[in-house]
């Protein structure tokens, strides 16, 4: 898996791995997501839940490469929302209701609480009902 990084890459990997593993070893997927998420990843519960069931209970930093590798080869966070948005706006408006967005954000996926979302909307200044997509992506990207 090293063909895949930097040395300095590496260096990173291994020093929040052993800061955040147990003696060596990732052995649950709530502490394999920290640590990943950490590191920049976006994982989701599924998605860990199926590496720890993959690479075994006890993952040590070689798997734990692989793992990263595997992180590493999926579409950002922010074009995975950008291609969601874009697949549910059936009349090509780039845009969303405030309405819409939080049934979304409550009732799929890894669910948010109404008081989480309406948090996002005034850190995005949502002002009116109607949230540009750009908007959502340039508050995701940071």
């Amino acid at each position: 898996m090293t063909q895949y990084f930097s040395k300095a890459e590496i260096d990173e990997f291994r020093q929040c791995f052993n800061l955040y593993s147990s003696e060596g070893f990732v052995t649950n997927d709530a502490q394999l997501r920290y640590i990943l998420r950490t590191l920049g990843c976006s994982p989701t519960v599924p998605e860990t839940k199926r590496y720890v069931k993959q690479f075994g209970a006890s993952i040590d930093f070689a798997k734990f490469l692989e793992i990263v590798h595997l992180e590493n080869q999926k579409p950002s966070a922010v074009s995975q929302v950008a291609q969601a948005l874009e697949n549910l706006d059936q009349y090509s408006r780039g845009y969303i209701s405030a309405h819409e967005l939080t049934t979304l954000l409550t009732s799929f996926g890894e669910k948010m609480g109404k008081a989480e979302v309406a948090t996002i909307l005034r850190a995005m200044r949502a002002s009116n009902d109607v949230i540009p997509f750009a908007k959502i992506t340039q508050f995701i990207d940071g």
